[in-house]
């Protein structure tokens, strides 16, 4: 089993400079066309190959899922959208800039605390392990086989999602960065190890003029390097 794990594009509730989990914003012009890109870069290994696709239920994770299989040729697979991939309900920091969760809620840090974070009439991160762990149980029993799998998720959901299938400590999804809009996280199989190998993790080499601006400042924050950390 391979395994590709995309963050989706860019939404308009990305460029508010807000904090958006929950809320159902679809993709900007930008996001689009970085959905496009991404499915361009994947579309020469799994194109005609045997492929199963997932999503949460928010637009902004559909529409770009949409995208990359039209790039694969294939407008006529099925899209499985489940809730255990939506993103971590982040309750009152809902809406909230980031410099007013700074005043308002000084303990919690989505960076460098994810494992420990309880938002605030929202969810834990507990709670958002679970949702993944279920999904892993009920969608990836069976890593032997060989199936493509994408899987187009959100950015706290797609670290612990990432943490979790690579049989880390909860501790190492805080030196996970951040993943880029339509960044790429790609796993395989090893059935001699039985576990998951690294093949890329968040690989947005391909967005280049597409980028976010700023990413490079608030979204590689880890000073620790996360496939070498012991």
């Amino acid at each position: 089993m391979k395994i590709y794990l995309i963050r989706h594009g860019e939404s308009y509730g990305n460029i508010q400079g807000k904090i958006i989990s929950t809320t159902d914003f679809g993709l900007t012009e930008k996001g689009i066309l970085q959905a496009k890109r991404i499915g361009q870069k994947i579309n020469a290994e799994l194109n005609d190959k045997n492929i199963t696709t997932y999503c949460s239920c928010l637009a902004r994770t559909k529409q770009t899922l949409l995208e990359i299989l039209k790039c694969l040729d294939q407008k006529n697979i099925k899209v499985l959208e489940t809730d255990d991939l939506k993103e971590m309900d982040l309750g009152l920091l809902e809406g909230m800039s980031w410099e007013e969760r700074r005043l308002a809620y000084p303990e919690i840090d989505l960076d460098i605390k994810l494992s420990s974070l309880q938002a605030p009439c929202g969810e834990s991160y507990q709670d958002v392990k679970k949702r993944c762990l279920h999904f892993i149980q009920e969608h990836l029993n069976d890593p032997d086989n060989d199936q493509n799998i994408i899987i187009v998720s959100h950015g706290i959901t797609l670290r612990i999602l990432t943490n979790l299938l690579l049989n880390r400590p909860d501790q190492d999804v805080n030196t996970l960065n951040w993943m880029e809009n339509t960044a790429l996280t790609k796993l395989i199989w090893d059935k001699e190890n039985n576990t998951y190998q690294v093949l890329s993790l968040n690989d947005y080499a391909h967005l280049k003029e597409l980028q976010t601006i700023g990413y490079e400042h608030w979204g590689l924050f880890s000073k620790k390097d996360y496939l070498n950390k012991p």
